[in-house]
């Protein structure tokens, strides 16, 4: 309610050209419902902008709107933002803009202005700061953290490609304990608050599963140093996001996730004796191209220095700048 607050403000001109009304009409509509002070210097107050739009019909669904947030934040990560499951209001909407090549409107999604939209998501996103910092930061950013489907799936017998945003979360969006459930009307899974009413329910991963699929993982892999075996160890006994991995790994589980996703949606669909959506996965050929030399290299080091007798280490020369940059990776 507080988020709401702060950041579902909007104007008057705002507000009148989402309802198709005059700037009057809105005003005398939002002193009705919520008192003399729903209007203060051409601003509704956010109790007012909700009561007014709450019986407007967007042209657009929700679940669109979602899909792309997390889009933005995904891009964020792509391009190595440090802190990048939060950003700002105005930054957000360049991305939204970006992804959509420049067709994004708040007002397509029933929403007046881009601060009172990311009030639509409080599952999604929260909304901190005041004007004029205001920021929204991802509630579970390793929903995103897991999800680079499109990367190289060199051990990965779906191909490369994507499997669909709704599907994916209802696979592994086990940490917000929603129950998704798929919708025959419209061909596409959404969460519901009520189990009961759910319908034909999803099977979503549990903790336990995903730890399971980790130790498989690990098992699959061949010629581990001992350096990337303790990485690989804590990372299945740790949160088991993807960026705790070592970096050649990176790839390989997002294909073993995909794998084993694609494979359990599979098996749902043919029990309910649902048709399997044509779109589960966005088919692509197989990548060709073999494992990179960087990471080849750094294979074969790991191997050097486990084969290292004590007084070999000693000696061993290390640039200045590496040594900084695993100092920082540490603090961070």
């Amino acid at each position: 309610m507080e988020e709401l607050a702060r950041f579902g403000r909007a104007s008057l001109a705002q507000v009148a050209e989402l309802m198709g009304r005059s700037e009057e009409q809105v005003a005398e509509a939002a002193v009705r419902l919520e008192g003399d002070g729903a209007v203060v210097r051409g601003m509704l107050a956010a109790s007012a902008v909700t009561a007014l739009i709450s019986e407007a019909e967007p042209a657009r669904p929700l679940q669109d709107a979602e899909a792309l947030l997390r889009n933005a934040f995904r891009l964020a990560r792509e391009n190595a933002k440090a802190d990048w499951a939060s950003m700002a209001v105005p930054v957000l909407k360049n991305r939204l803009l970006q992804l959509t090549d420049g067709t994004f409107r708040e007002k397509d999604f029933g929403a007046p202005s881009i601060w009172h939209f990311v009030t639509l998501f409080p599952g999604l996103v929260a909304c901190e700061g005041v004007r004029p910092s205001e920021r929204v930061r991802l509630r579970e950013p390793e929903l995103i953290e897991t999800d680079d489907r499109d990367e190289s799936a060199e051990l990965d017998p779906v191909g490369k490609g994507r499997i669909r945003d709704d599907l994916w979360r209802a696979v592994f969006d086990y940490r917000s304990g929603k129950t998704y459930a798929w919708d025959e009307t419209r061909g596409r899974a959404s969460d519901h608050a009520d189990p009961d009413s759910a319908g034909i329910r999803v099977p979503t991963i549990t903790a336990a599963e995903l730890r399971t699929l980790r130790q498989e993982f690990v098992r699959t892999q061949e010629t581990v140093s001992e350096h990337d075996a303790a990485r690989l160890a804590e990372w299945v006994d740790g949160a088991g996001a993807t960026a705790a991995l070592p970096r050649f790994y990176r790839p390989l589980w997002n294909a073993h996730l995909k794998s084993h996703a694609a494979d359990r949606l599979r098996t749902f669909f043919v029990q309910a004796g649902l048709d399997v959506p044509s779109d589960l996965i966005a088919h692509a050929s197989p990548p060709t191209a073999p494992v990179s030399d960087v990471e080849h290299a750094r294979r074969r080091a790991h191997a050097y220095i486990d084969a290292m007798t004590g007084e070999e280490l000693g000696r061993l020369s290390i640039e200045l700048s590496v040594i900084a940059r695993v100092r920082i990776s540490d603090e961070g």
